[in-house]
């Protein structure tokens, strides 16, 4: 029996650029999933689970640490991989203790995304 295609859901408030990291996903022979901010995010891990997540941090309405806490609150065990353009140290350690897979900066080198969700996947870091 074939293994189900790993679900990448990217929760992404710039619409360019979340198009953008779905089509990597797409690519990389994944299956993408898109949210434009915390709260659509919310709705689809209601409604289906996902292997991996890329967060940004910085978003209107509920912030990305905000979404990440809630999440773990909840005990979503979804790996998750932040990504954000103006991250300060204090986001940084913020978001270290909340056992995410790695952080990665805007603008995103697509190898290095690539290498990580590879990484994760073949570690069996995704649920």
């Amino acid at each position: 029996m074939a293994e189900a295609l790993k679900t990448i859901l990217t929760v992404e408030n710039d619409k360019d650029f979340r198009e953008m990291l779905v089509e990597i996903i797409r690519s990389l022979g994944y299956q993408p999933l898109e949210a434009k901010d915390a709260r659509d995010g919310i709705r689809i891990l209601q409604k289906q689970d996902v292997d991996l997540m890329l967060l940004d941090i910085h978003m209107p309405g509920i912030r990305g640490t905000d979404f990440l806490k809630f999440l773990r609150k909840k005990g979503k065990r979804v790996s998750v991989i932040v990504i954000s353009g103006y991250l300060q140290k204090e986001v940084f350690e913020e978001v270290r203790d909340m056992d995410v897979e790695a952080v990665l900066t805007k603008p995103i080198q697509v190898k290095r995304l690539t290498e990580e969700i590879q990484r994760i996947f073949s570690e069996g870091g995704a649920a």
